[in-house]
């Protein structure tokens, strides 16, 4: 039977209607995956501190101050051991993975240890740490559409799609936003929008925002009062305040990668330590400033409604990036989709407190500048402006503010790009030497040396051979370059027909003309340890056609022969292939 039903999945690989339920089903599953990471997380918060996710403030500030202390330790001490017994290498997984595993593996993911992983941060988040839940659902998701699709054997292409159907699924169940999880799952993840995804990715985002509805309720992630613009000549401010959440951003995301090396450079203690240090550090920090542990959403829904003073906000937005960064490099949990929104709806919120004060009777009120500011924040931190700009219309419903997070998210994701990286989790993968800003078919050119595609059939002669034997192996080898070399097999020169002057086809000069005399001295070459980018770089730089491969710069012995055809189909295959097209 079982038999059966994979010979009628490998027949129907690629039809369509197989390929949308199989994106209802990964939808589904997807979406109880993210209510069940909730639930634990509640679980967890339960028992840590007697409050749900939902009300955690409320639930710790009543505590005594020991209490909101020894909790996030004991928590960091159930983290640490389960980083050490389930996952590989002892650390939290998200989005960056997911982004690795589609781009590089064509979606192929551990599932045992996602789902250690999906453990590890929903007890870090149920004791308080200040990271995003958003990372690890998608993982979670992502990995659930890796397992199903491997357990069937589907193609490349229907996996890397069903894995995008998972993030879609994951993401809108986590907002109850259908239409920002599909593109946040095309744009960060599957990296196009051609119609054999989208179509499959629609479908699971909505079969997960229905399971949502279902067991949670049609309720957005945040309440948001009724937002209105004063006047549109604060358009500029929220242009400037596009400027300053690039700043911001940028600040966030180097803050992580700060302390990561801090941790790293601490090289004296052993991984167990950090998740109970970084355990420790929320505790600390939740006697004096509570609104910032957790995932955050009450602090950003205080914010968006306006109910923070100017100096409460920047407390929260220097508190937040200065936790998030310790809980991330200790271990203590990951994820940053819920912090940028949070730092940036107290970014926005100052902001706006400063223009109200100075221009009363044209600006609106400090709400509007906290959506704004969230939409900028997130836009730039995640690489998706797109995606946070859908999340806040779906959040909002008010087409003018949307226009303000535009201008905004526009301007701060265009200084991010450019100035610092075009996402954390790009340059997260650039910090392990992975980079796919361009996406698959740049990272294979970077990557691969020119020994993968190299011709290795050629013709040597050496310095001292005749005109008459040169001419015989270009006739031979139908044209093309002919290497010289010395007596020690290194190159010297190249000779082609170009190179051949009107004197060399004379009989009577067959055994007097050498080739050191008509060879091409010094030609370009390219080295084994090169990679395909530095190959098509020296390719084009020259206009030869193909360039000779040396051993290396000291023997310098010819191994091969690089085509610029070559490179040029080993690039667009890859190309292809990153599209979805087998």
């Amino acid at each position: 039977m079982r038999a059966a039903i994979m010979g009628m999945l490998g027949r129907l690989r690629y039809d369509h209607s197989i390929l949308f339920v199989l994106a209802i089903g990964i939808g589904t599953l997807a979406g109880y995956g993210a209510i069940g990471f909730r639930l634990l997380i509640n679980a967890w918060g339960y028992l840590a501190f007697g409050a749900s996710e939902e009300q955690l403030i409320a639930g710790i500030i009543r505590l005594p101050w020991w209490h909101m202390l020894l909790a996030p330790v004991a928590g960091g001490i159930v983290v640490a051991l389960l980083l050490k017994w389930f996952l590989p290498d002892g650390r939290p997984q998200g989005v960056s993975e997911v982004v690795e595993s589609v781009a590089l593996r064509d979606g192929r993911m551990d599932f045992r240890a996602a789902l250690a992983n999906a453990v590890s941060n929903a007890t870090a988040l149920g004791f308080g740490s200040s990271v995003g839940r958003e990372g690890p659902v998608v993982h979670l998701a992502a990995a659930i559409a890796s397992f199903f699709s491997q357990r069937l054997h589907l193609s490349p292409a229907v996996m890397r799609t069903l894995v995008g159907c998972g993030v879609a699924s994951g993401v809108a169940a986590s907002f109850n936003a259908p239409i920002a999880g599909v593109i946040f799952a095309l744009e960060v993840v599957v990296g196009h929008y051609a119609l054999h995804a989208f179509a499959p990715i629609v479908v699971a985002g909505v079969a997960g925002t229905i399971v949502s509805r279902i067991h949670l309720g049609n309720f957005p992630a945040f309440t948001v009062p009724p937002l209105e613009i004063a006047s549109l000549w604060e358009f500029p401010a929220f242009g400037l305040l596009g400027i300053l959440s690039a700043v911001g951003a940028i600040l966030f995301m180097q803050s992580i990668f700060w302390a990561t090396d801090l941790r790293r450079h601490i090289s004296s203690l052993p991984d167990w330590v950090f998740p109970p240090v970084g355990g420790a550090c929320v505790g600390i920090v939740a006697i004096w400033l509570p609104e910032v542990i957790g995932v955050g959403y009450e602090g950003t829904d205080s914010a968006l409604k306006g109910s923070y003073g100017f100096g409460l906000l920047i407390a929260l937005f220097l508190g937040k990036i200065a936790l998030t960064a310790l809980c991330t490099a200790a271990r203590f949990g990951t994820g940053v989709f819920s912090p940028a929104l949070f730092t940036g709806a107290m970014l926005g919120g100052a902001f706006g407190v400063v223009t109200a004060s100075m221009f009363p009777d044209f600006t609106s009120g400090p709400g509007v500048y906290a959506v704004v500011g969230m939409g900028a924040f997130a836009s730039s931190v995640l690489g998706a402006p797109m995606s946070t700009i859908l999340i806040v219309f779906e959040l909002t419903g008010d087409y003018e503010v949307t226009m303000a997070v535009m201008v905004a998210a526009a301007l701060s994701s265009m200084i991010t790009h450019f100035a610092y990286a075009p996402s954390f989790f790009l340059r997260q993968l650039e910090r392990r030497g992975l980079n796919l800003e361009s996406g698959k078919a740049s990272h294979l050119l970077k990557s691969t040396g020119t020994k993968a595609v190299m011709r290795t059939i050629f013709s040597t002669v050496p310095k001292s051979a005749s005109i008459f034997e040169v001419r015989r192996h270009l006739v031979a080898q139908g044209g093309g370059k002919l290497m010289v070399v010395d007596e020690n097999g290194a190159l010297t020169g190249i000779i082609s027909f170009a190179d051949l002057p009107e004197e060399a086809f004379d009989p009577d000069l067959n055994h007097l003309v050498r080739a050191a005399e008509i060879m091409r001295a010094n030609p370009a070459v390219i080295y084994a340890s090169d990679t395909l980018e530095s190959g098509l770089r020296m390719l084009e730089r020259t206009g030869e056609h193909d360039l000779p491969v040396l051993s290396d710069t000291s023997a310098r012995l010819v191994i091969g022969i690089l085509n610029h055809e070559d490179v040029l189909k080993a690039y667009n295959r890859a190309l292809l292939d990153s599209q979805g097209k087998d």
